[in-house]
């Protein structure tokens, strides 16, 4: 079967068309760079389709040649179990075996030639990149940012550390591991971890505390992502009072 590329981006795509509404107080260029990111998503998404269907077309024409090679094959096999019994069936033989022999080399230009048409079509898709002048975080907290949002939607689950359910604690030591960084285990635990960070000063990638038994993850803007109780999801909400603030080092 050809792989699935499934990005998931209706779902992705309603939560960035929503997450100006968490901050009304953004100024006109996030509301604006929010919605170039939605665009992007969804041209990934578009993308996405075309690639796919030409991966699942280059699937079909393996099988098709696969089923091709094996006739041949099938004739041979037979063609070797019948010795000839005479000098005309072994010049019979020799014919068929040097129409088969044609006979696969047609397919496999036919095959060569529709794999170069393919990979064309390959090439020839374009994702949207960032441009300059649009900040882009980098280093580890940005690939813990990055992985933290990659599990949006994914259910809260009390003592879960992922790849696919997570508590709040869960969540955000999962993502800073996709970054090589380790974290405690507990929220408890991690308001130890790193070194405390004033509410002026606070960046993507910090750890927000907005009680001593709840973890959130800066992600820029006055937001954060969490996984924030039993029976809701991971999301994006809003950075309220946090009483401690921490990086990880």
């Amino acid at each position: 079967m050809p792989p699935a590329l499934v990005a998931g981006t209706e779902h992705y795509g309603s939560l960035l068309g929503r997450v100006t509404d968490l901050n009304p107080d953004a100024p006109p260029a996030y509301r604006t760079r929010v919605e170039v990111g939605r665009q992007r998503l969804l041209s990934a998404a578009q993308t996405d389709d075309a690639a796919a269907d030409v991966i699942a077309g280059a699937h079909r024409d393996r099988t098709r040649a696969a089923a091709l090679t094996k006739t041949v094959l099938d004739e041979a096999r037979a063609d070797a179990n019948t010795p000839p019994l005479s000098p005309l069936a072994g010049r019979e033989a020799m014919r068929r075996r040097a129409a088969r022999l044609h006979t696969q080399r047609a397919h496999v230009l036919a095959a060569r030639s529709q794999a170069r048409r393919r990979a064309a079509a390959l090439r020839a898709l374009r994702y949207r990149l960032h441009r300059r002048g649009l900040p882009v975080l980098s280093g580890r907290a940005a690939i813990a940012v990055r992985a933290a949002l990659s599990r949006l939607g994914r259910p809260y689950v009390w003592g879960a550390t992922g790849p696919d359910r997570f508590d709040c604690s869960g969540l955000v030591q999962w993502s800073y591991a996709q970054a090589g960084v380790h974290l405690d285990r507990t929220t408890y635990q991690q308001l130890n971890d790193g070194v405390p960070i004033p509410r002026s000063q606070v960046r993507p990638g910090d750890l927000i505390f907005p009680h001593s038994g709840h973890v959130q993850l800066a992600i820029g803007n006055n937001l954060v992502v969490e996984a924030p109780y039993p029976g809701a999801t991971v999301r994006v909400s809003r950075m309220g009072a946090a009483v401690a603030i921490r990086r990880p080092i």
